[in-house]
């Protein structure tokens, strides 16, 4: 674990997830124009918030009030988007709620995921930042379902959420250099341990992805390797492929991950598992892919633009020099970008399809600014503004 990195886990030394998103979230590194994004922005939930800082850093801030900052790609344009016209709210009012961010009980809530189209896994938080209990959340009533108390562990970290199969795992990183996997089910119930995995010496982050697939937990390591194990529990088995790779987005894998390895273009080879295709991004002279995701890859040129386009080198649209996010488009489309002059006066949503944004509210902070988090499957963005949580659904803008 670098000095950043054991930064970052002390400071977030709680939790997972998203803004976190956490995940999802991974923080990032800029070397040159290369960014090797580590996933602790989306995987490390509740305490976490991630700010922009003017530079193009990204720091991330514990409940504890303790901040780390991470490099971010900024274009050396420094050419900020143009402030959206309307609240992201009036812009795409079917996808957008506002909620409390605290819950009846009065602890910090934080999206995790959707359980189903009209419910969402939040997980609570209290004091420093340690996630207490996961509950589901009824977007059309409002209404709050406890699911379960979530042990506190000795000293680790409670990181990444998600769901499927009717259960929701995590996985917690101890003392003792094992991470656990960790389930239960949606409908309620007292956790589990699933199963543990050794973390090697100086790997700190542990397991940097993880999904349920036909009744496994399907995870890869920060230092490569994917593997699955029974939700029922049992032994730990490695893919037969997937030596050396990360989880991308099932049945997706590839390399190079987040960290832990040589950088270069994130998941710049990827592989399908079930049917064994194989893709490679393409990168043309002068130019250098920060990362991709299954689809569209983020990148910049030398005179300072960025770009988005299709991994196979199609379909590129040129973008406002910073882009907020380290990750490709959420759902192959939106991503959030900030705006202002000297300063960063706010952030907003972005429609790479049809030329729409919505500004997010935010206030910018001077050099900084906070930003929103992610789901795992990026089809939902959170963040705060006062004691509002904003809620987008991206699958609802058509």
């Amino acid at each position: 674990m670098n000095e950043v990195e054991e930064t970052l886990s002390r400071t977030l030394g709680q939790a997972a997830g998203q803004a976190p998103r956490l995940p999802v979230g991974l923080p990032a590194r800029l070397e040159g124009m290369h960014l090797r994004r580590r996933r602790r922005t989306r995987t490390a939930l509740a305490a976490a918030a991630v700010v922009l800082v003017a530079g193009g850093t990204l720091a991330v801030t514990g409940g504890g009030g303790g901040t780390t900052t991470v490099s971010q790609h900024e274009a050396a344009s420094g050419v900020r988007a143009a402030k959206p016209s309307r609240p992201v709210e009036k812009v795409w009012p079917k996808a957008v709620r506002k909620i409390p961010e605290k819950g009846p009980d009065g602890a910090v809530r934080q999206p995790v995921a959707f359980v189903d189209d009209r419910t969402l896994l939040m997980a609570t938080w209290v004091g420093s930042g340690r996630t207490t209990a996961l509950y589901a959340y009824d977007l059309d009533s409002g209404a709050q379902r406890r699911i379960a108390a979530v042990p506190e562990t000795d000293g680790g970290l409670i990181a990444r959420f998600a769901v499927g199969g009717g259960q929701v795992v995590w996985w917690t990183a101890t003392k003792d250099r094992v991470a656990r996997l960790w389930a239960v089910p949606v409908g309620g119930g007292t956790p589990r341990i699933v199963a543990g995995q050794s973390i090697k010496e100086g790997d700190g982050s542990g397991i940097d992805n993880l999904t349920v697939v036909d009744g496994k937990i399907v995870f890869s390591l920060y230092v490569g390797g994917v593997f699955t194990v029974p939700l029922t529990g049992g032994a730990v088995t490695p893919i037969d492929v997937g030596a050396g790779m990360h989880l991308l987005s099932w049945p997706w894998i590839g390399t190079p991950g987040q960290g832990g390895e040589p950088h270069g273009t994130v998941f710049e080879r990827i592989r399908n598992v079930e049917t064994g295709e194989v893709r490679t991004a393409v990168i043309r002279p002068g130019e250098e892919l920060l990362l991709c995701g299954v689809t569209l890859c983020l990148g910049g040129t030398r005179d300072g633009s960025t770009f988005f386009r299709n991994r196979d080198g199609s379909s590129q649209k040129d973008v406002p020099g910073i882009v907020a996010q380290g990750d490709p488009p959420t759902q192959d489309r939106f991503y959030v970008s900030t705006y202002g002059d000297r300063k960063i006066a706010g952030a907003g949503l972005y429609d790479l399809d049809t030329g729409e944004s919505g500004d997010l509210g935010i206030p910018g902070e001077g050099d900084s600014i906070r930003l929103p988090s992610a789901d795992p499957t990026g089809r939902l963005l959170s963040y705060t503004v006062g004691n509002d949580l904003y809620l987008i659904d991206l699958a609802e803008i058509r």
